[in-house]
């Protein structure tokens, strides 16, 4: 049901259900199956989940910083490439920089950030890494096959 969606949010988000407030858990239908669609914010972070009715395994997820606020001063880029690379890699176990797809440093939100894609292990990793602190600022992952 709708609470053990939540549940299974929150453990692989790892948040507390003391430090989320819920926007929606509801039942939905996506490419022909059952999902719950859960979402939910916890500090700045607002997170979106697909979960499978029948499995109980997450679909699909995503994350952004919400009303992210550029250190006061940090419009340049002060992070390097290999550097902002190797931190999104960081959350990809076993990916290397051959399973990036798609990067390009970009001037958005009134902020330079480093946009871009991993394919790896039948998943794909959308992500926005701030050019000035490093922070990741969006983070998406979904089946290939979605």
């Amino acid at each position: 049901g709708a609470e053990k969606a939540k549940e299974i949010a929150l453990t692989h988000a790892g948040v507390s259900a003391s430090n989320a407030v819920f926007l929606q858990a509801k039942l939905d239908y996506d490419d022909g199956r059952r999902v719950y669609d859960v979402e939910f914010y916890s500090g700045t972070q607002e997170y979106d989940y697909e979960i499978e009715a029948a499995t109980g395994s997450v679909v699909s997820y995503d994350y952004d910083a919400e009303n992210y606020v550029r250190p006061k001063g940090a419009t340049t880029v002060s992070v390097d490439e290999a550097t902002a690379k190797q931190t999104v890699l960081n959350k990809v176990p076993g990916a290397t920089a051959a399973n990036i797809y798609e990067w390009k440093l970009d001037f958005d939100d009134g902020r330079w950030e480093y946009d871009g894609k991993i394919v790896y292990n039948l998943m794909e990793y959308d992500f926005a890494v701030d050019a000035s602190s490093g922070a990741v600022t969006e983070w998406g992952v979904e089946s290939i096959f979605d």
